[in-house]
């Protein structure tokens, strides 16, 4: 059975067979259908998770990435390196910036006088606090039990291979 199949099996519904513009099956069709649902897929399942787990910690889904980063970082990050990482807009990035600095798990610097000639308050240096750390360490550990639940099926080659396989389709769709 093809990927999307079995997606849109698992969802509930029946993902239509691929055709063409002369209404003939369409192997590139199929690929597409096959390879955008298993991303939509993975994308969803990871945002489920994501907000189930933080929510153990007191969090929402979308503080992953701003105390992951932060936490791996060697010293502070802009909100504008945040978002740049993050691939999101800055907007989004400073509220959820906000509503960390509101739970004390994270400190705004002041921009430098360069940033602030240019007037970008997405320039001043972002911190984590020792609440921030801590749970930046929790998230961690669940990041680790998770990775390792759902690679549990998948050899370290395997593993490199997928990786090093979806860098590459990801590059050739950023050159597009």
């Amino acid at each position: 059975m093809r990927a999307h199949g079995r997606i849109g099996h698992a969802a509930g519904w029946k993902v239509p067979p691929a055709r063409d513009r002369a209404g003939e099956k369409s192997v590139a069709n199929e690929r597409f259908e096959s390879f955008v649902g298993v991303i939509y897929a993975l994308n969803k399942e990871v945002g489920r998770i994501k907000t189930q787990k933080m929510a153990s910690l007191g969090l929402r889904g979308t503080d992953t990435m701003v105390l992951y980063y932060l936490a791996h970082a060697d010293g502070d990050l802009a909100e504008a390196n945040l978002a740049r990482l993050m691939r999101q807009d800055r907007a989004a990035v400073t509220r959820i910036v906000s509503r960390l600095e509101a739970q004390g798990l994270v400190e705004r610097g002041h921009a430098s006088e360069d940033a602030k000639v240019r007037g970008s308050r997405y320039r001043a240096p972002v911190t984590l606090t020792a609440a921030g750390r801590k749970a930046a360490l929790d998230m961690d550990q669940i990041i680790n039990d998770v990775v390792a639940e759902a690679s549990a099926d998948i050899g370290p080659e395997e593993r490199e291979h997928m990786y090093t396989w979806l860098t590459q389709v990801l590059e050739s769709l950023e050159r597009i």
